[in-house]
């Protein structure tokens, strides 16, 4: 076993050996002569030494340190960055010197490869390939021309339908480019070429598909031609405009790049020693041509829309346009400095900033339209149709409960529409920066934390925003759809989702925010562990501290997990009567008929009688005389209840109508007749109010009198009584009437 270990380390050493001399033994190979008996032994002995181990371990541990590379510091990258623009511009200096040189190279590498014969019969061939791509395209529009003329005609009535319709009409167009390409490109790869015909040929038929590309895609998106299939809220004009310069730009960009590709292969192979600076010329002088058109076509765009649309002489117009030349400013000057990274970043961002204006601008179109759609459906025109005479605010209210369910879902859309904008963005940068983000390296760079820092807290801050934006846009739908009952009726089962969702919403919210810091703070490198641990530890020393406060959280949580009462009902605790008007977290605010509010905290909440549920019994009570006929009094009280019952305002609130219940008891001056009478809670005060004045109307028509209270007062003997006598009698009965009167109703209505 230790000769097989000291034969392992043997080879080791030798390896070690080799790979130190690799590059001196790559310069001259020499047969050394073979080692004696006594040299193996002795080195034998030397591995097998403790020391000597030792000391071939920490060298093997110090060159695999040594082999590490430390990420680069800010200071590194920026003095990097210093030379790198210093060479790049020494090489524009140089670039005056081969821009010269440029049309010579070209034109003699054309006349070296090409003869005259060959180009005329390149030209043919060009002719030929172009007239076959056409043809076959031809044909496919032939038999697809009744299919995109019913989709041009036909007026779809929901968004749906119509971006259907307009995506498979531009499908139709590309299906027909790309007949046009198999028939162009394909034939011409048939075919072998000479190299600089080969490029040539094929930069001009891939620009000529590319240039039609483009023009099919505005095509989707504007429809210059058939408004009815235009996806962009603009009008026919600005669709028209927009897509004549956009087609425009795409052909100076597309054949710039194709003479600077093409160019680039030719100089490569003529003169590769002096094309450098010729390529760098060309492609500077293009970028300038590029340039101008696109800021050409911004200017031109502007002025003449402001001819079609007084909005394109606005003031936000104007910044718009400032934006967009300073952009195209910014990517000219990036590129000419070879700063590619930070030019392709520009972009990017600055098509994130236009596109987040289009697309919410586009969502808004498309929302616009669903509601017009589904107001035309709902409503027609003769239902619309206003007369003279109509209540204007009905209407509203009628269009307005119309377009509800579909504004509540407006700012869900936009949020996940600009979610996904910037997270593509965020991607692509990642992808132009080659970060690596997903890859855990052992030394990032500090843009690679920055980035990852940058890019982790915007994920949770988007993220966040699009759940409380689809939460809170839910809790308002249902908030606005739910009607507070009118005054004097009792709220329904509804009313406890009122109570619910403004608490759930007010949680929500802070739960988003602490989980978004955790995750930035996280994200910084941050150790949230003892962060959670402190809060937990300050959390359980603030519930000692405020025992009171936790109290009245968790009472108020019972409270309502019981159902106990919610907004808008009418309740009694402790003594206090009133509608609850406001449930907080610890609270409740109480509001009494006359206008006091109260506020109850709820740990001091013992008992509570709720007025508001199900159904309220109320008990009348009517005095009549001794002689009075109870039979009539029965069924004069339910004539009156059948009356009461069929009211249409109150009708079917009443569960059960005005009923006699007889004599109640005998007083000293009249009998007591009960009625009763069963209805949902709220209504009981209006149909008492109803009853009391039907039964007084229906007992005075029928000749039932109320028994009123008489005190009849003899006096013995024939004498005239004085004044001051017949004054003292007076007080007397009035005293006994007064001692006598029954108690009060109690006042439990508001």
């Amino acid at each position: 076993m230790i000769a097989l270990l000291r034969r392992a380390a043997f080879g080791l050493v030798c390896g070690l050996i080799v790979l130190l001399s690799g590059p001196a033994s790559a310069q001259t190979v020499t047969s050394a002569p073979a080692p004696s008996t006594n040299d193996i032994h002795e080195f034998t002995r030397l591995l097998g030494d403790a020391r000597i181990q030792d000391w071939l371990r920490q060298q093997a541990e110090g060159a695999e340190a040594a082999t590490v590379v430390e990420a680069p510091g800010m200071r590194d990258q920026l003095d990097t960055l210093v030379l790198h623009t210093q060479n790049r511009i020494a090489a524009l200096v140089r670039t005056w010197e081969g821009f010269g040189q440029a049309p010579e190279l070209l034109e003699g590498r054309w006349r070296e490869q090409v003869t005259d014969d060959q180009r005329v019969r390149s030209l043919t061939f060009v002719l030929i390939f172009l007239f076959l791509g056409a043809g076959l395209e031809w044909l496919f529009r032939q038999y697809t021309n009744p299919i995109r003329r019913r989709l041009e005609i036909t007026d779809f009535k929901t968004p749906a339908k119509r971006v259907t319709a307009a995506v498979t009409r531009a499908g139709l167009a590309l299906t027909g480019l790309l007949a046009f390409a198999t028939g162009s490109i394909g034939a011409f790869s048939a075919f072998d070429w000479l190299p600089i015909l080969f490029a040539l040929i094929l930069n001009l038929l891939i620009s000529i598909f590319a240039i039609r590309v483009v023009g099919t895609t505005l095509l989707l998106f504007f429809a210059p031609f058939v408004p009815r299939l235009r996806l962009v809220p603009v009008s026919t004009g600005m669709a028209r405009l927009i897509t004549r310069l956009g087609v425009a730009f795409a052909t100076v960009l597309i054949v710039a790049l194709a003479f600077k590709d093409l160019f680039a292969q030719i100089i490569e192979v003529f003169r590769p020693q002096d094309g450098e600076n010729a390529v760098l010329a060309v492609s500077v002088a293009l970028a300038l041509l590029v340039s101008f058109a696109a800021l050409l076509c911004l200017h031109a765009g502007f002025f003449l829309a402001g001819h079609i649309s007084p909005n394109a002489k606005s003031k936000a117009a104007r910044k718009w346009r400032g934006f967009l030349s300073l952009l195209i400013f910014l990517i000219l000057t990036l590129w000419i400095f070879d700063l590619t990274l930070l030019m392709w970043s520009v972009l990017c961002i600055g098509i994130l900033i236009i596109s987040l204006k289009l697309l919410r601008a586009w969502v808004d179109h498309a929302f616009d339209s669903a509601i017009t759609d589904y107001m035309a459906k709902l409503l027609p025109p003769p239902v619309i149709a206003v007369s003279e005479d109509a209540d204007e605010s009905s209407l509203d209210a009628e269009v307005e409960e119309v377009i509800d369910p579909y504004e509540t879902y407006r700012p869900i859309a936009q949020r996940v529409v600009r979610f996904a904008a910037i997270i593509s963005v965020g991607f692509v940068l990642t992808l132009i920066w080659n970060l690596g983000i997903f890859e855990r390296a052992e030394n990032p760079t500090v843009m690679q934390r920055l980035f990852s820092v940058l890019l982790d807290s915007a994920a949770a801050l988007l993220i966040a925003d699009l759940l409380w934006t689809w939460a809170r846009t839910a809790i308002d739908r249902r908030l606005n759809a739910y009607r507070p009952p009118t005054d004097g009726s009792a709220p329904g089962p509804e009313a406890r989702m009122a109570t619910l969702l403004p608490l759930l919403r007010v949680v929500l919210m802070i739960t988003l925010l602490l989980m978004v810091a955790m995750s930035i703070l996280s994200s910084m490198g941050v150790n949230i562990a003892p962060i959670l641990a402190g809060a937990s530890v300050m959390g359980i020393a603030i519930g000692f501290g405020a025992q009171s406060l936790v109290k009245d959280v968790v009472s108020g949580i019972f409270f309502l997990i019981d159902d106990a009462f919610r907004v808008g009902e009418y309740v009694e605790i402790d003594q206090l009567r009133g509608t609850v008007e406001r449930i907080s977290i610890r609270s409740l605010q109480i509001r009494h008929h006359r206008g006091a509010v109260h506020t109850l905290p709820f740990g001091e909440l013992k008992s509570m009688t709720n007025y508001s549920r199900d159904w309220v019994i109320m008990k009348l009570e009517f005095r009549v005389p001794f002689d009075t006929d109870l039979k009539l009094v029965k069924k004069l009280i339910k004539q009156v209840g059948a009356d009461l019952k069929a009211n249409p305002e109150y009708g079917d609130s009443i569960i059960e109508t005005l009923k006699s219940q007889g004599v109640r008891r005998m007083e000293e001056f009249n009998m007591v007749v009960g009625v009763k009478f069963m209805t949902r809670p709220g209504e009981q005060w209006t149909v008492r109010r109803d009853a009391f004045q039907g039964v007084r109307d229906i007992f005075d028509a029928n000749g039932i009198r109320m028994a009123e209270r008489n005190v009849k007062v003899e006096i013995a003997g024939d004498e005239a009584l004085t004044d001051e006598q017949r004054r003292a009698v007076s007080a007397a009965a009035h005293d006994a009437t007064m001692n006598k009167l029954p108690p009060g109703p109690i006042p439990d209505e508001p």
